[in-house]
């Protein structure tokens, strides 16, 4: 997921936040979907639409393509409700498991389209967009996360990707040859990790570690450390989303874990800090290279950070896997106004507005004409904007997202803290089977409703 600034992923288990919102999870899970009236308003009336969202760094972007749809569709009124992110997951909870009509549109974290699928919160968009071939409006990896069981549940708004950031000073202290840019020339997870002994190091002879070879940005987040398995082969999921145990504990599972843990245990060429440090410590020049979002670039920029991007890395010999997947836009069942809610999730996800989206957002797109122009914009030759154009490559061609399961809030939690554990020093198999039985035992609730 993305980590939306630190929000899109969600974090540890299992805070008061997460119970909370998992005991909402499990009786909604119980509720069933009704058949919802869509009368069409009368003659003349404007229609208002209330699209809740996410309260964060988007608000700008969405008041301008409110702004233009309105203007476009002088019939219908958009109303924003933001909430910061357990506040929004909440509160769709309350209102879409009572049925209420107040919510038309909700921005949908990719991961939960199963979740609010089997549930019945989300009306199949198809029906409702007619004569649209999506295949040709999104990207793959967007659509697939959009997706259950066939069927578009919720249309991509963006997607992501992660580059790897290195200092160039630290390289060239240490007399060492940085990445190239080159997607073509990709380092490997057993490159980085060989020169990552090289680039930690004692500056002042404390017998202290001053610098630090590598680090992930999301240091235990699954968005970001999937890409280690997946790129091994892994499915972390069965097919139908609700059992863990051999696949959440397979052995490329367990390989990647132990990857993974080595670089904390083993080589200690990775701080055992938390994830809300490690751009700090980067920038700080305590961490020579960085697994992070190209939102960074901007910010490393400004901070006069003499730093370089490369591609991000894969197992050698194995699948190229890079993280992916954002926020989507879906329409409630519930809703009253579904055929005005599709135009205005058409025009933001896929029309004029994605284009004033992405304007604001300077994220990575979902829209495939967008990603068109960025691909043949001689702006991101330059760098630092090229970060857009590799992370652009990486969400159209190796992006994978993640496992679709109506349980993905559980999943995540408990596979979060089997990460933090492993980077504290617990052997991986042990810890992940461990893992499974959880996940397994949390996820049956949802049996009934997955066909």
């Amino acid at each position: 997921m993305y980590m939306y600034k630190g929000e899109n992923c969600m974090k540890r288990p299992i805070s008061k936040a997460v119970c909370i919102l998992s005991a909402l999870l499990a009786v909604s899970a119980c509720s069933q979907p009704t058949e919802t009236s869509n009368p069409s308003p009368k003659p003349g009336a404007r229609t208002e639409l209330t699209f809740v969202t996410l309260n964060g760094r988007d608000n700008d972007g969405f008041t301008d393509v409110i702004k233009q749809f309105e203007s476009a569709n002088p019939d219908i009124k958009v109303k924003l409700e933001m909430y910061p992110y357990r506040q929004l997951l909440e509160t769709i909870e309350v209102k879409m498991g009572s049925k209420s009509k107040d919510i038309d549109i909700l921005s949908v974290d990719a991961p939960l389209v199963a979740n609010y699928t089997v549930k019945g919160y989300l009306e199949p968009l198809e029906p409702l967009v007619k004569g649209i071939n999506f295949k040709d409006k999104w990207i793959k990896s967007s659509l697939d996360a959009g997706t259950y069981n066939g069927a578009l549940m919720a249309a991509p708004i963006n997607s992501s990707s992660q580059v790897l950031y290195y200092n160039k000073d630290i390289f060239a202290e240490k007399g060492v040859t940085p990445p190239a840019a080159d997607i073509d020339k990709r380092w490997t997870w057993e490159q980085l990790a060989d020169t990552a002994k090289k680039l930690t190091y004692d500056k002042n002879g404390d017998n202290q570690t001053d610098v630090f070879g590598f680090s992930f940005e999301q240091i235990d987040r699954p968005y970001q450390l999937l890409a280690l398995p997946q790129s091994l082969g892994a499915q972390v999921i069965s097919p139908n989303g609700i059992t863990a145990t051999g696949y959440t504990n397979s052995q490329q599972m367990i390989d990647a874990g132990k990857f993974y843990a080595d670089l904390f245990n083993a080589s200690k060429v990775s701080p055992k800090i938390s994830a809300d440090l490690s751009v700090e410590y980067f920038m700080t020049g305590k961490i020579a290279m960085l697994i992070g979002g190209p939102y960074n670039a901007d910010k490393f920029k400004k901070a006069n950070l003499n730093f370089g991007i490369a591609p991000h890395p894969y197992f050698q010999g194995k699948q190229i896997a890079t993280p992916t997947g954002s926020w989507h836009a879906g329409i409630s069942k519930y809703s009253a106004k579904k055929d005005a809610a599709a135009k205005f999730v058409q025009y933001l996800t896929f029309g004029e507005g994605a284009k004033i989206w992405n304007d604001k957002h300077h994220d990575v797109p979902a829209a495939l004409d967008i990603l068109n122009e960025i691909d043949k914009d001689p702006k991101y030759n330059a760098f630092p904007d090229q970060v857009m154009r590799i992370a652009a490559y990486e969400a159209r061609n190796t992006g994978v997202p993640r496992p679709s399961t109506p349980g993905y809030l559980e999943w995540e939690s408990i596979v979060g803290k089997s990460f933090e554990d492993m980077k504290n020093g617990a052997e991986p198999k042990s810890t992940l089977d461990t893992a499974a039985k959880q996940i397994d035992g949390l996820l049956k609730k949802y049996e009934s409703l997955v066909k």
